[in-house]
C-alpha cells in the first residue's frame, strides 16, 4: 500500500509538470527584451510596477532578461513569457516552448507571419500579442475629426500586402472615405509611387511597415508630402516631430499597462486574450506643420477625447 501511494504522488508530481498553464497555476512572469533600454524597458518597468501592486488583482514577480538570455529559456510550469519586440517574439516563437507567450510592441502583420511561420497561429490563446497598430477605425476617426472633408486617403504597401490593401478599404469604406493604394516594390521605387499617390489624394495614411517608413526614407517622404502640401497622418511620436501633421499612438507605459491586464485575466481565466489592438493611446499634432499647410487643426486634448469617444464601440 506505501509503494502504490508513492508511486501514485509521483504519477501525480511528473502530470503536473506537464499540465498547460491554462490546468496550473500562474506564479511569475519573465519579460524578453528585443533590446535593452529605451521602449522596451518602458513596457516592462510598466508592467512590473502594476503586477507588484499592493491591493491590484493579481500580484506576480516579473523578471526581466535580455534577448540573449532568453535564447536559454526552458520549459517552466507556472511562467508566462511577454516578448517585447519583434526580435523577442521571433526567438521566443522558434524554441517551441510551452509556456503562453504574450507579444508586445510588434505589427500585427510581422506578429501573423512569424505565428504562421512557427504552426502558432492557430492557437491564439497560448500565442498571442498586443499589436503596435492602431485599429484602422481609429485612424481614420482621426484623420475625420482633424482634417474634416478629405476624404480620398493615400496608403503606401509593401509587396503581397493584398490582405492588408482588403482590409484597408473595407474600413475605410466603413467610415466614410475612399483608400488608395500604392504598392512600392522597392527603395528605388518609392519616390515615383509616393509621387504618383499625392497626385490623388488629399492625406496620406502612413503605416508601421519599415520596408517603407524606416529612418532611410522617412525624411524623404515628410519632405515630399509637404511640398505637394498633402498633410502625412504618422503612427508615433517621432513622425509627430519629423514633420507629420498629426498622430495616434500608444506609449510604452500604455502597452504596459494593456499587458499586465491581460496577464491578470490569464491568471483568473487560465488562457490568453485574444491578439488585440491597443486599449489605451494618445495623440500628437503638430502644428507649426498645420500652420504651414493653411489648416486649423484641433488641440491634442480635443482630439484624444474626440476619438475616445469613437473607439468606445471598437473590440
Amino acid at each position: 500500500m506505501y509503494y502504490l501511494r508513492v508511486l501514485s504522488a509521483l504519477c501525480l508530481s511528473l502530470a503536473m509538470l506537464c499540465l498547460p498553464l491554462t490546468a496550473a497555476a500562474l506564479d511569475g512572469v519573465t519579460v524578453v527584451l528585443s533590446e535593452e533600454g529605451g521602449a522596451y524597458a518602458q513596457v516592462a518597468d510598466k508592467l512590473r510596477a502594476v503586477l507588484s501592486r499592493n491591493g491590484g488583482t493579481v500580484s506576480l514577480p516579473v523578471k526581466v532578461i535580455s534577448l540573449m538570455e532568453g535564447a536559454s529559456l526552458r520549459a517552466e510550469q507556472g511562467q508566462v513569457l511577454v516578448a517585447v519586440g519583434t526580435e523577442a517574439m521571433d526567438e521566443l516563437a522558434k524554441k517551441k516552448l510551452p509556456q503562453p507567450i504574450l507579444n508586445v510592441l510588434v505589427p500585427r502583420a510581422a506578429f501573423e507571419k512569424t505565428a504562421r511561420q512557427s504552426g502558432r497561429l492557430g492557437d491564439p490563446r497560448n500565442f498571442s500579442a498586443i499589436y503596435l497598430d492602431q485599429p484602422w477605425a481609429r485612424q481614420f476617426a482621426l484623420i475625420r475629426h482633424a482634417l474634416p472633408g478629405r476624404i480620398k486617403v493615400g496608403i503606401m504597401l509593401a509587396p503581397n500586402s493584398s490582405e492588408l490593401a482588403t482590409a484597408l478599404s473595407a474600413a475605410a469604406k466603413a467610415a466614410g472615405f475612399v483608400a488608395i493604394t500604392e504598392t512600392v516594390d522597392g527603395e528605388a521605387d518609392l519616390l515615383p509611387s509616393l509621387k504618383r499617390l499625392l497626385g490623388e489624394c488629399d492625406v496620406l495614411l502612413s503605416v508601421p511597415d519599415p520596408l517603407i517608413y524606416n529612418r532611410n526614407t522617412v525624411q524623404s517622404i515628410l519632405l515630399t508630402s509637404y511640398r505637394h502640401q498633402v498633410p502625412l497622418i504618422g503612427f508615433s511620436p517621432s513622425y509627430v516631430k519629423a514633420g507629420a501633421i498629426a498622430a495616434v499612438f500608444s506609449v510604452p507605459e500604455q502597452i504596459g499597462q494593456q499587458a499586465a491586464e491581460v496577464i491578470q485575466r490569464l491568471a483568473a481565466d487560465r488562457r490568453l486574450s485574444l491578439p488585440q489592438p491597443p486599449r489605451y493611446f494618445s495623440v500628437g499634432v503638430n502644428a507649426q506643420v498645420a500652420r504651414s499647410l493653411g489648416i486649423s487643426l484641433d488641440d491634442e486634448a480635443s482630439l484624444n477625447n474626440k476619438l475616445k469617444g469613437a473607439s468606445e464601440g471598437e473590440p
